[in-house]
């Protein structure tokens, strides 16, 4: 095989580095990325406060930052002269770059001075806006009112603002200039400028989410999505009360079918319950046996509403005790209505041939409080494990009932995994007596959780006598 050629070291320079050299702002940094302003402030005012020396060419090849030539030199960066009470600017009148430097600068008084300069530069308006959010009360005056009229001179700069503003809303004084530009944007952007949605900061995502929906700027086909895809549950829940707050009796059912189906139960929660007022009470039915409790609970409340009884509906569902057999959420949904009967149409569906059928059975009846602890403990020989966990976790107030031979014969060697495993749990929540004298012969058992509780209970003391089951 050729011997590939090694590449050379990325020569590069960071931004403040770029900016201390001359460039112009346009080439150090994506002028449409509002991290990066915040970046670039950070950066120099971190640089002018260690003013620090130049490193030499090899650390930067090492690195891979530089040209081999060294790095710009900080202690040469302009200064504030405490003797004349101005910037030590190189040339008169400065630079852009020169310019863009002091601004972000570690010394308020050079902040300040470099304020002046701004007006007329329209590449320099992003860190006038950065400036309006200033820790000193001196240079966020100043700056605002320079912004001010910048901003009311130029429509289509306060509308490509929007997403830096709302970056620096995050900031103790960022409002201010949120609310300015906002206010001076025309148009007001599309969603807003860089999707709020990509957005890596979470509280932005949300904080844009609230800004749009304020100004009415999504449409209900981008609502709709946000709601079913956006990351942040904040976003979706915001979104889907806008899209479902507008229902009338002719909404788009397209929309509304997307949210009915969507992945999160709030969402779908929400959809049932505005099928009243869109006039498609009816199809709550179908979400009467949902996999969520809370859209089964809004499913009954529409019904409700619409004048129907939604018991009905569920006896004739846990009456089919065929393949596959009903629901589980049927079954819960049952449960959870109170009804009287509940428990006699639920107890011969905890012997069902389907496992999931037999485990919203036992769930369903623990619910009505129709299961003893005998027929708690049948349960936990089920092959499905799933019925096995649930009759696990309604045993362990009664683990100090059950007899002590049936618990240490759950864990016997030979017993399906799912069985054995619940068995140590209860075991577990038994005292540490029994476990270690039943553990003890199981400390190189084949299945590792067993071995591992062994091997805890054998150097685990046991507390001072009586304290101990």
């Amino acid at each position: 095989m050729r011997k590939l050629i090694p590449l050379s070291p990325t020569l590069r320079l960071p931004p403040h580095d770029r900016l201390l050299l001359g460039k112009p702002l346009s080439a150090v940094l994506d002028t449409s990325d509002p991290e990066a302003w915040a970046e670039v402030d950070r950066w120099i005012g971190t640089a002018t406060a260690r003013r620090r020396e130049p490193l030499p060419p090899g650390v930067l090849l090492r690195n891979r930052q530089g040209d081999g030539a060294g790095s710009a030199d900080w202690t040469a960066a302009p200064r504030w002269d405490e003797e004349t009470h101005d910037v030590t600017w190189s040339r008169f009148p400065p630079s852009e770059p020169e310019i863009a430097i002091v601004l972000c600068h570690h010394r308020w008084e050079a902040r300040e001075a470099a304020l002046a300069f701004t007006v007329g530069r329209p590449a320099l308006l992003p860190l006038l806006l950065v400036r309006c959010a200033d820790s000193h009360p001196r240079v966020r005056e100043r700056a605002r009112r320079l912004a001010d009229r910048a901003l009311g001179s130029s429509a289509a700069q306060a509308s490509e603002s929007v997403s830096l503003v709302l970056r620096l809303s995050l900031r103790p004084h960022g409002g201010w200039a949120l609310e300015r530009v906002m206010a001076a944007a025309d148009p007001l952007p599309t969603g807003l400028e860089a999707p709020f949605h990509t957005n890596p900061v979470a509280r932005l995502r949300v904080l844009g989410a609230r800004l749009a929906l304020e100004r009415d700027l999504l449409t209900p086909a981008e609502l709709t999505e946000l709601a079913l895809t956006a990351p942040d549950r904040a976003v979706r829940h915001l979104c889907t009360a806008a899209l479902l707050g507008g229902v009338t009796t002719a909404p788009p059912r397209q929309l509304m079918n997307r949210l009915l189906h969507a992945s999160s139960a709030v969402t779908r929660s929400s959809a049932v319950t505005a099928l009243h007022r869109a006039g498609r009470g009816g199809e709550a039915t179908a979400y009467l046996s949902d996999p969520s409790a809370r859209v089964r609970s809004a499913a009954r409340l529409v019904l409700g509403l619409e004048g129907e009884d939604p018991l009905p509906h569920y006896r004739a569902l846990c009456a089919d005790a065929g393949t596959p057999g009903p629901p589980p959420g049927a079954l819960l949904g049952l449960a959870e209505t109170g009804a009287a009967d509940a428990a006699a149409l639920l107890r011969p569906l905890a012997a069902h041939p389907e496992g999931r059928v037999r485990n919203a059975a036992l769930a369903a009846l623990l619910m009505t409080d129709a299961q003893s602890p005998d027929e708690l403990m049948a349960a936990m020989e089920d092959p499905h494990p799933p019925v096995v966990r649930t009759a696990r976790k309604a045993l362990v107030p009664y683990v100090l009932l059950v007899p002590e031979d049936w618990l240490v014969s759950l864990i016997a060697p030979g017993r399906p995994r799912h069985v054995r495993r619940a068995g140590l749990h209860l075991l577990c929540a038994h005292g540490l007596g029994l476990r270690k004298r039943v553990l003890s012969a199981l400390e190189l058992d084949e299945d590792p959780e067993v071995a591992y509780e062994a091997q805890r209970a054998r150097y685990e003391p046991l507390p001072p006598t009586g304290h101990d089951g």
